[in-house]
C-alpha cells in the first residue's frame, strides 16, 4: 500500500494538530496525574478543550481558504492586466515607429537641388 505525498502530508498534518491539542489539553485540565483515571471535572475539560480546539481549528481553515481564493482572484486579475498591457504596449510599437520617424522627404528634396547648384557651379 503506496501513499501519495499529498495524502501522507495530509495524515503528517492531522497528526500534528491531534499531538498539539492533546498537550495543551493535558496540561490545561489535568491536575492529577497520581491517579489513573480522570475525574469527572478532568473529562469535563478536556471534552471542552478539545471541542473548542476543534471548531477553532475548522474556523481558521475556512478563513484560510476564503483568503487564499481572494489571494488567487488578485493574482488572476494582475496577471490579466500585465498581459492586455504587454498586448497593447506591442500593438502600439509600429504606430510610435511611424510617429517617430521624422518626415525626410523635404530634406532629401533640398539636398538634391544643393547639389544640382554645386554641380552647375563647377561645371562652369
Amino acid at each position: 500500500m503506496q501513499l501519495d505525498k499529498g495524502a501522507l502530508r495530509n495524515f503528517k498534518d492531522f497528526l500534528q494538530m491531534y499531538n498539539r491539542m492533546t498537550e495543551m489539553c493535558f496540561s490545561r485540565c489535568v491536575d492529577n496525574i497520581n491517579s489513573r483515571k480522570l475525574d469527572d471535572q478532568e473529562i469535563e475539560c478536556v471534552e471542552d478543550c478539545s471541542m473548542k480546539f476543534v471548531k477553532y481549528n475548522n474556523r481558521l481553515m475556512q478563513n484560510f481558504v476564503v483568503a487564499q481564493q481572494e489571494v488567487v482572484n488578485k493574482r488572476v486579475a494582475e496577471a490579466t492586466k500585465a498581459q492586455q498591457q504587454q498586448l497593447e504596449n506591442e500593438s502600439n510599437i509600429p504606430e510610435a515607429k511611424q510617429q517617430n520617424v521624422p518626415d525626410i522627404s523635404g530634406m532629401i528634396d533640398s539636398n538634391q537641388s544643393e547639389q544640382n547648384t554645386n554641380l552647375e557651379m563647377v561645371s562652369r
